[in-house]
């Protein structure tokens, strides 16, 4: 029988209490007439369109593993990354989407380091564009809520993601934690970090690899918020893409914390306290924020039979999340 941590729990109820106190200030009636606006020919459009930014950060994810020296085509990247985002979708509270994306580059890699870094530098180019853009929005974004509160958090979070950084590509971290290690009997554990560290400050070095993957990341970016865009368009939502672009950045940033599931809760009730401000409806920003969601959920399902055919993938996934226990 499958154990359910405590924190999933903890996280189960921050979510449900979020959305809970988020849906009874809405009219449901008046929420639900304006989601079936959508059209089939646009949910089509719009799950193609979404399929193409995926294949922006599987190319962004290709050109980092070129870079250590390996080659892994656009189609099977793009397998695991629609796996992963399954599991990062309805596994919740573990990194099961992670973890079975470096099993996948390890098994065709035989370079369990380089696949690991590979997933690592993806996750971390993303996150650079993401605060960047986030940053560049801020001094619109305190005039337009006129309150320091979600502004300190995201700088919180933003603080806590570079510290994170800096402590794992930081030579001299391991040369602290090195005899601690060894005490231990995880010598083993050290040296894999230093490799680690070395294909990092690789990857650094490589001036074309390095620009290539950033800019993806930023046009990968652009891209997404021009989708919610589009998907507010459709719902007849009156909001512009450069107010967009300011608050979902911090709003995807904030959603970083590991407070709720996949961020699920948290998510929404930023998407009804930022855009609020701008006169929008409460009902309009929540309509927004689920649409896009149940847009998400709805493209991962092909990541569901891409784990259902891979029996191996899925144990791996199950023996990770149990030694984590």
């Amino acid at each position: 029988m499958m154990k359910i941590k405590p924190i999933v729990v903890l996280k189960t109820f921050i979510s449900i209490g979020i959305l809970a106190i988020v849906f009874t200030h809405i009219d449901i009636s008046k929420t639900w007439q304006q989601f079936q606006s959508l059209s089939l020919p646009f949910v089509t459009f719009a799950l193609i369109y979404y399929t193409i930014c995926q294949w922006l950060s599987c190319l962004r994810w290709q050109v980092i593993i070129r870079s250590t020296g390996k080659y892994i085509s656009i189609n099977s990247l793009l397998s695991s990354y629609f796996a992963g985002m399954f599991l990062n979708i309805f596994l919740p509270g573990s990194f099961g989407g992670d973890i079975y994306r470096i099993y996948r580059i390890t098994k065709e890699t035989h370079d369990s380091e380089a696949a690991l870094v590979s997933v690592f530098l993806e996750r971390l180019t993303g996150l650079f564009a993401l605060s960047a853009l986030a940053i560049l929005g801020l001094p619109a974004a305190i005039r337009v809520v006129g309150r320091w509160d979600v502004i300190l958090i995201f700088f919180g979070c933003v603080g806590a993601l570079v510290g994170g950084v800096i402590l794992i590509v930081s030579p001299q971290l391991l040369i602290i934690v090195e005899p601690s290690l060894n005490k231990f009997g995880l010598r083993s554990v050290a040296v894999r970090f230093s490799k680690i560290q070395i294909i990092l400050r690789h990857f650094a070095k490589d001036r074309r690899a390095l620009i290539i993957s950033v800019l993806l990341s930023f046009v990968l970016m652009l891209a997404i918020v021009y989708y919610h865009y589009l998907v507010a368009t459709q719902l007849k939502i009156p909001i512009s893409y450069l107010e967009l672009l300011v608050f979902i950045p911090i709003i995807a940033v904030i959603t970083l914390l590991p407070i709720s599931l996949g961020g699920l809760g948290l998510k929404e009730g930023l998407w009804v306290y930022l855009f609020s401000r701008i006169n929008l409806a409460v009902e309009q920003a929540l309509l927004l924020s689920v649409t896009i969601t149940m847009l998400s959920w709805f493209l991962s399902l092909p990541g569901g039979i891409i784990l259902l055919l891979d029996s191996s993938g899925l144990q791996h996934i199950k023996q990770a999340d149990n030694s984590s226990k």
